[in-house]
């Protein structure tokens, strides 16, 4: 067995094919033994990267680059009527598309980790797969030919081997002799470094073909976008931890009243629970990230100087959910303080894919169904809809938004929960009008509304924590402000005390709101009929 798995080996290693992306594009990646990362763009050229330094045993990488899966739109489409501005969806346009392809490219330089992570997984689970068959169908194989045979013959055959092991090893020297020899005659011409490169982490690359030509431009360009947005939110990350000591501090400390309980307020022991005290636990809330990267350092900062006991997040982190856009979450997975529990429901902006990737990270997600959270019993489902490009929005369910809403608030009524969390406040606000849901957290709309009662519960949506404006480049340095929540949550009740609001605005500026109270859900009896405003 062990003779199979080390003459296997290299076959299941440079014959391994994984299909990942590379930045915006579908890419195939296998291993070679050059030393070097090949970049193929096919009749543009090639990049050509000295891995000698990073790749042990002589080996390197080949990515063959594919197209840039698309599917969209110019426009998105109309919010729903709960929105009384009645403007267009922000996000999901042709801009935010070319938006995306360009923060992606960026990526690779301001956060590559996410890129590098996913190439070795796939690769290293290709190869464990190929290996792992090769060993089975040949060990099959051999015992079963042993089986045919027979002992008498196998025993023959044996013993006709006996004496003859210096000939069996001068026969293992000379292949492998001869495949060394084939490695060397085909060893490729040295790199010669592009000065476009020199002083990046791409320094001492090289460039082919009519790519070659257009490198100097197209890589400055990149190289900008990375720079000017580093540069935009190490400073905004500056001014945060700068104001963070001074921030309003709340006298509330729990949902029912300013004087603590006997043992709440006292300093939090090793478990870490959110803003240092027992008997509150404390959420990072974003949505509407729409892939900037940037922001995913701010609220990895947030999360981290809180002492968040979790994230959530409202959904839309991508802006039209393709595999490629993967890397959205990724990035903010990474930022996100090491072992932090995270949760997430999709939004429109998002697929399914999108989420079954969020599973393979650790995340928990809301798919019709509960899930506890530091405590607190969450309840949620997926949006219906996939808003892309090309072809407006897409139900992924055999259900219309409207029916989906019904479902959603009979499904509720059945449930046992403590908030509700949903992508869309008006799929939700069915669920808040029947008495079945006493809050519910939500995205979407790209401002803010509430914490406020609604029907026999209370609300509040949260603004776009990726700063999206509509027809504007979403990633890189904001266009309009971006706001993320901290609620804090009674331990006892399961309720939320009440929300600070934290916005960064485009000019690098960084306010931290006082808290504000949830107010307490109204009784379902004699309450009037609540439609959204604007229906």
């Amino acid at each position: 067995m062990a003779a199979v798995a080390l003459v296997t080996l290299p076959w299941a290693l440079f014959t391994s094919r994984a299909d990942l992306t590379f930045g915006p594009h579908e890419a195939q990646y296998r291993i070679t033994a050059d030393s070097r990362l090949t970049v193929d763009f096919g009749p543009l050229g090639k990049v050509l990267v000295p891995t000698e330094d990073v790749i042990p045993l002589g080996l390197g990488v080949h990515v063959d680059i594919g197209e840039i899966p698309v599917s969209g739109e110019s426009a998105d489409d109309e919010r729903p009527a709960a929105d009384p501005d009645a403007v267009a969806d922000p996000g999901g346009g042709s801009v935010d598309a070319l938006g995306g392809d360009i923060a992606s490219y960026a990526s690779l330089f301001s956060a590559p980790q996410a890129q590098i992570d996913e190439v070795i997984d796939g690769l290293s689970q290709e190869i464990l797969t190929r290996w792992a068959l090769a060993v089975c169908v040949i060990t099959g194989g051999l015992v079963g030919l042993a089986l045919f045979l027979g002992p008498t013959r196998v025993d023959t055959i044996i013993r006709a081997f006996v004496g003859k092991e210096l000939l069996g090893i001068g026969l293992v020297l000379v292949l492998v002799l001869t495949g060394l020899g084939t490695v060397v005659l085909n060893r490729p011409q040295p790199i010669s470094p592009d000065p476009a490169f020199e002083g990046t982490p791409l320094a001492g690359s090289q460039v082919t073909g009519r790519l070659g030509g257009i490198i100097d431009t197209a890589f400055g360009a990149v190289q900008d976008f990375a720079a000017d947005n580093d540069a935009f939110y190490d400073d905004v990350l500056e001014t945060l931890r700068a104001q963070w000591n001074d921030r309003p501090i709340t006298g509330n400390w729990t949902d029912r009243g300013l004087v603590p309980p006997a043992g709440v307020g006292a300093p939090a022991d090793s478990g870490g629970e959110g803003e240092g005290q027992k008997g509150v636990t404390t959420f990072v809330f974003g949505s509407d990230i729409h892939c900037n990267i940037g922001m995913a350092r701010v609220v990895g900062a947030v999360a981290g100087m809180s002492r968040a006991d979790a994230y959530i997040d409202g959904g839309d982190i991508s802006m039209t959910g393709t595999s490629a856009e993967n890397y959205c979450l990724d990035v903010l997975d990474d930022e996100l303080p090491e072992n932090l529990p995270r949760m997430i429901v999709k939004g429109n902006h998002d697929s399914m894919g999108t989420t079954q990737h969020a599973k393979t990270r650790g995340w928990k997600v809301l798919e019709d169904s509960t899930a506890e959270m530091a405590g607190v019993k969450f309840f949620g489902a997926a949006d219906p809809r996939r808003t892309v490009f090309g072809s407006g929005p897409q139900l992924e369910t055999d259900l219309t938004a409207d029916q989906y809403a019904q479902r959603l608030r009979d499904e509720a009524c059945e449930a046992d929960f403590d908030i509700m969390l949903i992508h869309d406040p008006a799929v939700g606000g069915q669920s808040l009008r029947s008495g079945c849901t006493d809050y519910a957290l939500s995205g979407h709309w790209h401002r803010r509304v509430g914490p406020e009662n609604f029907g026999s519960g209370t609300r509040y949506v949260n603004s776009t924590s990726g700063g999206a404006l509509a027809n504007a480049l979403t990633p890189g340095p904001l266009k309009m402000n971006a706001e993320l929540s901290i609620i804090r949550v009674d331990n006892e009740t399961k309720r939320p005390i009440d929300v600070q609001i934290i916005t960064v605005t485009p000019d690098k500026k960084v306010q931290i709101d006082p808290w504000v109270r949830f107010p307490e859900p109204r009784p379902l009896v004699g309450q009037p009929p609540v439609d959204e405003p604007g229906r």
